[in-house]
C-alpha cells in the first residue's frame, strides 16, 4: 500500500470568495438522497471536514442540531461564518484544523468530506472518522464537477488550455504527480473498508450546466492549481486568452455539458 501523495497546504489561499460564489451547489435531490441513506434522528451531529466555505455543512444545517464545520485555511472560514446564511444559523460551529490533527469529540451521526478526500492522509483520516462515529453513522464523500472533465467538445480543450497555462505560470507543482494513479491503485472504497466501515455504495446525479466566461473564470480561480495567487502578473493575460477561446467554442458566450455530482457512503457498525 503506497503512501498517498501530499499536497501543499497553501493552495487555497485567497480563493474563498471564488470558491463560495462559484462552485456549483449540491443538488438538493442529491443531498436528500443522501440524508435519506443515514440514520438521521433529528437531534444529531454533523462534521463538515475539509468544509471550504460550508457547501455541506449550511444546507444540512436544519437537520442537525449540532454542525461543525473544520477547515485548514483560514480564510474559508473566515468567508464561509461571515455569509449571511452562515450568521443566520446558531448551531454552526467553525474551527481551523486539519483533518488528520484536528481535536474532536464524537459521537456523530454523519462525517461530510466534499471535495477533498483525495487531498487528505486518506489512511489516517479514515481511521479518525471511525472514531468520532457513532453505532450505524456514516460517511459521505461528496465531489461536485470540474468544467473541464466531460463529453462536451469543448471540455478537453478547456483541459489542455488550463494545462498549457499551469506551465507557462510555473504551477506545475501545485499538483502531486500521480496522484490518480495512487487513488486507481487504492480506492477510497478499499481505504474506508480497511478502516473498519461497511461501504453502502456510489450514487451519481446528472444535471444540465450552462457556463459562462465569467462563471469558468470564477471557477478556475476557485481552483487550487490555477487561482489568481498561482498566475501572479500574468491574471490580464491569462483572462484574455480565455475569453477568446470561450468565443471560440460558444459564439453566443455560453458553453453547456451535462455534469455529474457524486458521493460515496460508508457506514459504521451498528
Amino acid at each position: 500500500m503506497a503512501a498517498d501523495p501530499r499536497y501543499r497546504t497553501d493552495l487555497f489561499r485567497g480563493v474563498a470568495p471564488y470558491y463560495d460564489a462559484f462552485r456549483p451547489p449540491y443538488p438538493p435531490e442529491m443531498l436528500e438522497d443522501l440524508l435519506g441513506r443515514v440514520p438521521i434522528s433529528g437531534a444529531g451531529r454533523l462534521l463538515d471536514l475539509a468544509c471550504g466555505t460550508g457547501q455541506i455543512a449550511l444546507p444540512l444545517a436544519d437537520r442537525f442540531v449540532e454542525v461543525w464545520a473544520v477547515d485548514q485555511e483560514e480564510g474559508s472560514i473566515a468567508w464561509g461564518r461571515s455569509t449571511p446564511r452562515a450568521r443566520a444559523l446558531t448551531n454552526v460551529t467553525w474551527l481551523r484544523g486539519r483533518a488528520e490533527t484536528v481535536e474532536l469529540e464524537g459521537p456523530f451521526e454523519l462525517v461530510a468530506i466534499g471535495n477533498a478526500f483525495h487531498r487528505l492522509d486518506r489512511n489516517v483520516v479514515a481511521g479518525r472518522v471511525v472514531d468520532w462515529l457513532g453505532p450505524g453513522g456514516c460517511v459521505a464523500l461528496l465531489w461536485s464537477p470540474v468544467p473541464w472533465v466531460g463529453r462536451a467538445p469543448w471540455q478537453p480543450a478547456l483541459g489542455r488550455l488550463l494545462g498549457e497555462w499551469m506551465q507557462r505560470a510555473g504551477a506545475t507543482d501545485r499538483v502531486p504527480p500521480g496522484w490518480e494513479a495512487a487513488i486507481d491503485a487504492d480506492p477510497h472504497e478499499q481505504v474506508l473498508q480497511r478502516a473498519g466501515l461497511d461501504y453502502v455504495g456510489r450514487f451519481e446525479f446528472g444535471r444540465e450546466q450552462t457556463w459562462t466566461l465569467e462563471t469558468l473564470k470564477g471557477f478556475v480561480y476557485s481552483t487550487s492549481f490555477l487561482n489568481r495567487g498561482a498566475l501572479g502578473s500574468m491574471v490580464d493575460e491569462f483572462e484574455w486568452e480565455l475569453a477568446r477561446w470561450v468565443t471560440s467554442f460558444g459564439p453566443e458566450g455560453t458553453l453547456g455539458e451535462v455534469n455529474s455530482f457524486v458521493y460515496e457512503l460508508a457506514r459504521a457498525p451498528a
